[in-house]
């Protein structure tokens, strides 16, 4: 990069920008900052890791005239490592593995240890409604609806 090019194009620019722009652009501690939110530069792994499992694991949630269906990936995952409870329209997905290889990780994008969603289901159900099948990673859980037409209230 040659930088006296750069700096005669700065201080062009400069000529035409009023207030403190430039210095504002190029603090250290403004990119930091902004490294930081936008890319998770410079966070604790910890704190990644919360992120990720929050989102984890994916899910779909379907709903049709009869039944309402969640689909959740959980890649590695084993159906006893898992464990899926409902109480009203909250629907709790947890588990946990073990990792797979000992070492350190150069590049981790697969969540390991444990996990835990609390999903808003569209209608309320009870866990003795739900039929839960898991197979090849993917977990599918089906209820039929409770309340498939509209129901009229009467005003007294």
């Amino acid at each position: 990069m040659d930088f006296d090019k750069l700096k005669q194009w700065m201080e062009l620019a400069k000529s035409y920008q009023t207030g403190d722009f430039w210095s504002g652009m190029l603090d250290q501690s403004s990119f930091n900052q902004f490294m930081k939110e936008n890319m998770e530069m410079g966070a604790s792994e910890p704190s990644r890791q919360r992120t990720i499992k929050n989102q984890f694991p994916n899910i779909d949630i379907y709903i049709n005239d009869l039944e309402v269906i969640v689909i959740a990936d959980l890649p590695g995952y084993k159906k006893e490592d898992l464990h899926v409870s409902v109480s009203g329209n909250k629907l709790l997905l947890k588990g946990s593995t073990v990792p797979i290889v000992a070492g350190e990780a150069v590049l981790q994008e697969r969540i390991q240890g444990q996990f835990q969603r609390v999903v808003e289901l569209p209608e309320a159900t009870d866990s003795d409604q739900i039929k839960a099948k898991f197979q090849n990673g993917v977990l599918t859980l089906t209820y039929k609806r409770k309340y498939i037409q509209e129901e009229k209230v009467i005003i007294d």
